[in-house]
């Protein structure tokens, strides 16, 4: 026990304290911060190029026919609370309104004709502006409604029934569905773990082979192995690699809470409102920790099959492989958590962390399945683990060229010759 303690203390400070690791969470972190308040930097630059200038100026060329006395590009004059500054062009036809915006007086042209029943609106603009037609589309509907609606002649109360947006709850036909806010706050979480697999599968499976491999290269495995158990050794790995995963996602979790509270979104809030589901986190953690002593002890296995750091990346290909089809088929079912296929993947362990809480996320899932499915991925993963360790005791003592399937076979062999 104490060989193990030795090992996780000496794994994890070692790469804890090492330059690369400091440097590069150093880096995500100030990248994520920066991510996050991204809006908020460019519209910094953005107003201290334009000292404040407010919307944008739209010449409004208006050959409709005025409704009740008053013409669309009065109405769209008018407003005051849109993000586009409205002018009605008097000084000529739509090539004189063109030219003038060629000459910087406007940034954009509206030429309106037909009239209520069937308007005709076209925008020139110096580039393709897809967000900005948008909006200034709206507006125009936002005239056109407020003319129709006059030549009717409702009232105010009539006209606030109308308008009146409609109330729309999505509600579980049964008592064990989700309600709107949990289930968006389930899409985010089970978005999130997706992604927390993957990056873990890689990054840390890549960490875990390119110790064992390092080591190997640099001769001192020989050493270890004459002191330590090649088991235990393998555990204090796995477990030291973690406790330096941990603390790299402490410091990037500690740089999102940061970057949100500096960015003044509320998205953080709604994340972890009221109807935050407590048993959904508990998955989430159970799942990330069943992953990656999974994964991890493959990518342990096939660091010891190799003899140089720089085969660490051939020898961990089918790895991440794996973890790139559970990556995509995660995503995909997102917006389909019932489809047959995944249902049965769930039960794959390698799939499982997360299939089975994307599953448990965004839809309804039995009890006992749960059960099942979640005693299988142990199972697996101890399973798994043991074989690991074997191959493990003896691939430490290999040298030579990587063969996956070859390597194997010698190294259980020379684990039985151990024995």
């Amino acid at each position: 026990m104490n060989n193990l303690w030795t090992t996780i203390a000496h794994t994890a400070g070692r790469r804890i304290k090492s330059k690369t690791f400091v440097i590069a969470t150093a880096l995500m972190a100030a990248f994520l911060i920066v991510i996050i308040n991204i809006d908020n930097i460019i519209d910094s630059f953005a107003g201290d190029s334009d000292d404040g200038d407010t919307a944008a100026e739209v010449a409004v060329v208006d050959e409709t026919e005025a409704e009740n006395g008053v013409s669309f590009g009065e109405m769209l004059a008018s407003m005051e609370d849109g993000t586009y500054d409205y002018s009605l062009y008097t000084d000529g036809n739509i090539d004189a309104a063109i030219e003038a915006a060629e000459d910087g007086e406007f940034e954009y042209v509206l030429a309106l004709t037909g009239d209520t029943s069937n308007l005709q609106a076209d925008l020139f603009a110096s580039g393709t502006g897809f967000m900005s037609g948008m909006e200034i589309n709206q507006d125009v509907q936002r005239a056109k409604e407020a003319a129709a609606t006059a030549q009717l002649d409702l009232t105010d109360e009539e006209l606030a029934m109308i308008f009146t947006p409609v109330t729309f709850n999505e509600r579980p036909i049964n008592g064990d569905g989700q309600t709107e806010e949990s289930q968006m706050q389930a899409y985010w979480m089970v978005y999130g773990l997706v992604f927390a697999i993957y990056l873990i599968v890689i990054t840390f499976g890549t960490m875990i082979a390119t110790e064992v491999a390092t080591e190997k290269s640099s001769r001192v495995m020989e050493l270890i192995v004459s002191s330590i158990n090649p088991v235990t050794q393998m555990a204090g790995k796995i477990l030291g690699i973690g406790v330096a995963g941990l603390v790299n996602l402490l410091v990037l979790a500690a740089a999102a809470v940061a970057g949100f509270q500096l960015s003044g979104d509320d998205f953080l809030q709604s994340l972890v409102g009221d109807a935050l589901d407590l048993s959904l986190i508990a998955y989430a953690l159970l799942f990330i920790f069943l992953g990656y002593f999974l994964y991890g002890g493959v990518a342990a296995m096939l660091g010891a099959l190799v003899s140089r750091a720089e085969e660490v990346n051939q020898a961990i290909q089918p790895l991440i492989f794996i973890a790139m089809i559970a990556f995509f088929i995660a995503i995909f079912g997102l917006n389909t958590p019932d489809a047959p296929f995944i249902q049965v993947l769930s039960y794959v362990p390698f799939f499982t962390p997360q299939l089975l809480f994307l599953r448990i996320g965004m839809g309804t899932v039995p009890g006992w399945e749960i059960a099942v499915i979640i005693g299988i991925l142990i199972l697996s993963a101890v399973l798994i683990n043991l074989l690991a360790a074997r191959i493990y005791r003896g691939g430490v003592l290999m040298y030579g060229k990587f063969s996956f399937k070859s390597g194997i076979q010698q190294a259980l062999r020379l684990s039985k010759k151990e024995n």
